[in-house]
């Protein structure tokens, strides 16, 4: 079980682990951080809200009280299921129900890693069922899909949501570091 996917560089796995508890220590949750067995990529359960973690890290950025070396980017996550498609879109269009507005519009990011379902098959299964515009450039709200061999992490989210180190705005300081 997981609510993070996090992303670090190869070989920096153990770092970005240490990482994250330590943000998790700042912040004053605990984050129990596993390797997926994919080079530079993570799975956490942190004990609060996902959204909440991204959020305290952007915080702990923005005050100058941490700056993660090793933990290039962290998506939330609210639903985990098996990697089945039925299960997949299932979720995904229960979340889309309840976090896409009637005016708003949405696009589908998938990343899948080590299955052999194929993109297509996943957004075609949920876009046409979702009853919102589709709009790839721009979207209101993004149907986030992290597929692993034996679990799929799905969220809806905007790119505010996101953590991502190099669009932190940060302006590397040798005092900040």
């Amino acid at each position: 079980m997981f609510n993070l996917v996090v992303s670090t560089g190869r070989r920096t796995e153990g770092y970005c682990m240490s990482e994250l508890k330590k943000i998790g220590d700042l912040l004053g949750v605990s984050v129990k951080v596993q390797f997926t067995g994919f080079d530079g990529l993570l799975t956490a359960l942190s004990s609060i809200d996902p959204f909440n973690y991204v959020r305290g890290i952007k915080s702990l950025i923005n005050s100058n009280k941490y700056l993660p070396k090793f933990t290039l980017k962290v998506v939330p996550v609210q639903v985990v299921v098996d990697t089945d498609v039925d299960k997949i879109k299932q979720a995904a269009l229960e979340l889309a129900s309840r976090n896409i507005g009637e005016n708003e519009t949405f696009k589908i990011e998938i990343r899948k890693r080590g299955v052999d379902l194929r993109r297509a098959q996943i957004i075609d299964a949920i876009a046409p069922q979702v009853g919102r515009k589709v709009n790839l450039d721009s979207p209101s709200k993004i149907i986030n899909i992290e597929v692993f061999p034996s679990e799929t992490g799905i969220s809806v989210l905007t790119d505010d949501d996101v953590f991502s180190l190099l669009k932190s705005g940060f302006e590397w300081q040798p005092d900040n570091y």
